[in-house]
């Protein structure tokens, strides 16, 4: 294993920045950043990504001679006493474009933090006007498409503490060089020039850097060998050779992975007292694990895989359980007993000694490594039984013993029909099997015939799978086809399935009645997603005695009926999707009987704990229900310690998670004009939407209490009345869409406080009066106010007369104080998304979807999403 080190560079923070500010920043300097913008950022770039972004230059202003502080800007940073601009943070902001000395950029000579990072200059040479900023003392330009030589004005920063150059492919440095480099910048204490060419010796120099706590130089093409060591992995050619560590020495990482590193490891290795990361993998090491790496208290990953070692692991390794996380040393010849010390690792979560001569059992101790999720003591010469004592390790989700348990062959582009040589292996240990994310489009024969009597997961999610539903084996706990082109009806057999957990069947063209016998399995079954099919009739009981479903989704079939109130009885229900459907019914006020719905009737109380609700495009009449309002107490104040997404809240710590894989919630709503795809849902997000219905009456003025709405449509209804003024109080608002109703009277000129609102839409309606033109305001167009006769001012065409002019614009005093919120510690129901067909109920809240690997880069503000054009006419699925 190959780890290289990704320093982590307080670079700077905006958000550090004192809530005074004096004096305001210099007009030389904010003309300066304003030119910098409108030649470099490119906004339709940031739209074309898949998933949308938003930067910091969204909030800097654009046009000439507006009045505004730039070191109030996003990602800028001021001097508190001077207001001159020392830190520029825009990284990853859509830049895009060829960069050349003349750029205004470099007018600002006062920098001390520059950060350009993951952008696209077009292979630019970094300009040499970089020599300009000699204040520098941080300058990141990694992942932005320079190229060509370093430019030697770069020696001038003499000031730099941090310098990060990497993954800017052709980019080179040889003249100068890398010890013209060092020897110039004698204040460096982080420097990263990865996949920077070099072609040369690690210079001498670098020896004599008492500062330098972290060098990263992955696939520089370096040559020669190597003095004294920091990362360097990678460099297939290179040769290492190990100096003796003083006492004292400031190094926190060393890799050396993939290097010609051999020999033995020397004892003084235990003199690096503040080492965190100790990674010397795929080398050419010999000799014995020295005892001194127990010295090492502040480490967090060791990993000597791939070498030669010999001899038995010294159990002072033992003393590393403060911090330890990582702990690699397969592929070795290291023999003798596992040492009972390593088992007091209490925080390591992956442990590695696979591929090894290990002899004896396992220790009955293992129970003390309560954080580790991998174990592997596979190919080894372990012998006796298995400790009873494994049965404490909660978190375990991978255990290797020389027996087979898991195949995952997701994500291979597989296609037509399964492999006929894997039904055929008898596996009696099979317990996970995942063919998910592949083009398979059938079994090779029917009825198919498992043969594995002790699988647990079947998951065949995302292929293209024809026929009928496999019946897997009645040792079965997670069962998932969804996403395929099953046909024909659920067997009854499926209800044998007296251990599953989860039963996934969505999104496939099955059809008929619902098995009646499904409620035999609500004694154990958690999650039930049917939606997407064309199922039809009533919805059967689903519970049989005990229950413990928490999540139901039979939204977009053709299901009938009243909703079963024996669903009452299913008290961990958190998740209700009936949504699509053709079911007749009221509004299921018991529901508010279930705990964890929290609808607490003896103070009359709707559904408090409500975040999300969306009964759009249904056939609802009467007036908004203004009764409810006042008890949705999350939509007014809320305390989020940490981002949580809703399958966060729901499986972990100790359900499908830490078996096999990741549930994520997701849903489709129509934000700021535009239906979009969320596929994962922070647990903050407010929405209201009850668009596209017959609502009428006046909008009431309690709305104005759900201080935490972001999202609020009323579109598309016969509200008459006027707009009320209390939405001024609505601070954290982004869309509001009151299009196409029968408001009449003005455009409340409060709402110029909402500075968060990015679209307003209030056309076709019957308002009068001057368009308020304050902060928001001066953003929406024409669009946002067609279909009003009456209203007047910029940016329709007809004019205002003067008894019609604008009223001054309000003091940030008339906004409602929260000084005296409580906060709510559960969110158990906070989460709602109601369907309604024919003016009746079909369900409430949000489906089930599954997500796989890394997730790591653009997100946008509240979950990962994919836009779509709007389909205003159209019942909207929840996926």
């Amino acid at each position: 294993m190959a780890v290289s080190l990704i320093l982590v560079h307080p670079v700077f923070s905006s958000s550090a920045r004192p809530t005074l500010r004096k004096p305001k920043c210099h007009e030389d300097e904010r003309l300066a950043l304003l030119e910098f913008k409108r030649a470099f950022f490119n906004k339709s770039l940031c739209e074309s990504y898949e998933h949308p972004m938003a930067t910091n230059l969204e909030s800097w202003l654009v046009a000439e001679g507006e009045a505004g502080d730039c070191c109030a800007w996003d990602g800028v940073e001021c001097d508190d006493e001077t207001g001159r601009v020392i830190g520029l943070d825009l990284e990853n902001s859509c830049l895009h474009g060829l960069i050349g000395s003349n750029a205004s950029l470099f007018h600002l000579v006062r920098l001390r933090r520059l950060n350009l990072a993951v952008n696209n200059f077009k292979s630019s040479r970094i300009p040499s006007a970089i020599g300009n900023l000699r204040e520098l003392t941080s300058l990141v330009l990694f992942g932005s498409s320079f190229r060509g030589q370093i430019p030697r004005e770069v020696l001038n920063l003499t000031n730099l503490s941090f310098l990060d150059l990497s993954y800017n492919i052709d980019l080179e440095l040889k003249s100068p060089s890398l010890e013209n480099l060092l020897r110039s910048l004698t204040k460096l204490e982080g420097l990263n020039l990865s996949w920077v060419s070099m072609s040369s010796p690690l210079p001498d120099a670098i020896a004599d850097f008492s500062n330098l706590t972290s060098l990263v130089l992955v696939d520089c093409n370096l040559q020669g060998e190597l003095p004294a060591t920091l990362d360097v992995s990678n460099n297939k050619n290179l040769s290492v050779r190990m100096p003796k560590f003083r006492r004292g020495n400031p190094l926190k990482s060393l890799s050396l992975s993939k290097t010609r590193c051999s020999g033995q490891l020397p004892s003084s290795l235990g003199n690096l007292s503040s080492l965190i990361e100790l990674v010397i993998a795929g080398c050419e090491l010999s000799g014995v694990i020295p005892s001194s790496l127990g010295e090492l208290a502040r480490l967090h990953t060791l990993d000597l895989s791939e070498n030669q070692l010999t001899g038995e692991i010294p159990p002072s390794l033992g003393k590393l359980l403060v911090r330890l996380t990582e702990l690699y040393l397969s592929n070795n010849q290291l023999s003798g007993e596992i040492p009972t010390s390593l088992m007091n690792l209490a925080k390591v979560y992956h442990f590695d000694l696979s591929y090894n001569q290990l002899t004896g059992r396992i220790p009955s101790q293992i129970s003390g490594l309560t954080s580790v999720h991998e174990l592997d003591l596979s190919h080894n010469k372990l012998e006796g039984p298995m400790p009873s004592t494994i049965s404490g390790l909660k978190k375990l989700s991978v255990l290797t013993l020389n027996t087979l348990q898991w195949i995952d062959l997701s994500y291979n582009g597989i296609s037509e029909q399964v492999p006929r040589w894997l039904l055929n292996m008898s596996m009696k240990n099979l317990a996970h099997l995942n063919l998910s994310n592949n083009s398979l489009t059938r079994f090779s024969s029917y009825p198919i015939e498992f043969k594995w009597a002790n699988l647990e997961t079947l998951d065949l999610r995302y292929n293209r799978m024809e026929g009928p539903l496999p019946l897997p084996p009645r040792s079965i706990k997670f069962y998932l086809t969804s996403n395929n082109k099953l046909t024909g009806q659920i067997p009854p057999a499926i209800c044998q399935l007296n251990l599953i957990l989860i039963l996934d069947l969505a999104s496939n063209e099955l059809l008929g009645v619902l098995p009646s016998c499904l409620s035999n399995l609500s004694s154990t079954l958690l999650t039930l997603s049917l939606h997407g099919n064309g199922f039809y009739g009533r919805i059967p009981p689903l519970h049989k005695g005990a229950c413990k479903l928490q999540m139901v989704d039979l939204s977009d079939n053709q299901l009938e009926g009243p909703l079963p109130r024996g669903l009452s009885k299913c008290v961990g229900l958190e998740f209700l999707n009936l949504g699509n459907n053709r079911i007749a019914n009221t509004f299921p006020s018991w529901l508010g009987s279930l705990p964890n719905l929290k609808e607490p009737k003896s103070n009359h109380q709707h559904f408090p704990k409500l975040r999300i609700i969306d009964l759009s495009m249904n056939n609802f009449s009467g007036g908004l229900p203004s009764k409810y309002l006042d008890s949705w107490n999350a939509m007014k104040f809320t305390k989020i310690d940490e981002m949580v997404y809703y399958a966060d809240h729901m499986w972990q710590p100790n359900l499908f998670s830490n078996y096999y894989g990741d549930y994520d919630y997701s849903m489709t709503i129509l934000n700021k004009g535009i239906e979009t795809k969320y596929n994962k849902i922070l647990e903050y997000l407010t929405v209201i939407d009850l668009s596209s219905n017959g609502f009428v009456g006046e909008i009431p003025s309690s709305i104005g209490s759900l201080m935490e709405l972001h999202l609020l449509n009323l579109s598309n209804n016969a509200i008459t009345g006027s707009i009320p003024s209390s939405l001024r109080n609505l601070t954290k608002l982004e869309a509001l869409d009151l299009s196409r109703n029968e408001l009449t009277g003005k455009i409340p000129p409060e709402l110029t406080q909402l500075t968060s609102l990015e679209f307003f839409n209030v056309s076709d309606n019957h308002l009068s009066g001057p368009i308020p033109r304050e902060k928001q305001f001066n953003t929406f167009e024409n669009s946002s106010y067609k279909g009003n006769s009456r209203l007047c001012g910029t940016p329709l065409t007809k004019k205002c007369s003067n008894l019609e002019a604008s009223p001054p614009p309000l003091s940030n005093n008339v906004l409602v104080k929260e000084d005296s919120r409580t906060w709510i510690k559960e969110l158990d129901w906070m989460i709602v998304l109601m369907g309604f067909a024919s003016g009746s109920v079909v369900g409430a809240v949000v489906g089930l979807n599954y997500t796989m690997g890394i997730k790591r880069w653009f997100v946008n503000k509240f979950c990962q999403g994919k836009q779509s054009k709007q389909r205003r006419h159209r019942r909207r699925r929840v996926i």
